[in-house]
């Protein structure tokens, strides 16, 4: 591959609209199958070879998960280390949770949708509402 199309390349999967998160990841296999994993920024954390990770995770980079299809939108922060996103499927709405932890490498799980606080629902809609 020459060096323009890799630049080329890089830049689209870059630029896609995701999910970001330290050493993000899920244990969700449908997340697994409706996204595509993106490192955006350089891995940070603790890079010390003798260090057994008891109280953090090690180094990783910022990893953005980008839906290969639907649209993604962003619901908000609970204020207690969960933000919570919407993908919008031909026929089906699903609700992530992204769960940030300060020493913890970053989770995105697949949620019920009664789990997704109310309030950040009505900020959505009231946010959309006053966009149009």
């Amino acid at each position: 591959m020459l060096l323009e199309e890799a630049i080329k390349t890089a830049m689209e999967r870059t630029q896609k609209k995701g999910v970001d998160g330290w050493g993000l990841y899920t244990r969700n296999p449908r997340l697994e199958e409706l996204g595509e994993w993106v490192e955006v920024a350089p891995p940070r954390g603790c890079f010390d070879p003798r260090c057994a990770h008891n109280s953090h995770d090690p180094a990783a980079p910022i990893v953005r998960w980008v839906p290969r299809e639907g649209t993604l939108h962003y619901l908000g922060y609970d204020e207690r280390d969960y933000e919570y996103y919407l993908l919008r499927l031909p026929g089906e709405d699903l609700y992530l949770r992204l769960r940030g932890e300060e020493f913890c490498h970053d989770r995105l799980e697949l949620i019920d949708p009664s789990r997704v606080p109310e309030y950040l629902l009505v900020d959505y809609l009231k946010k959309k509402a006053f966009e149009q």
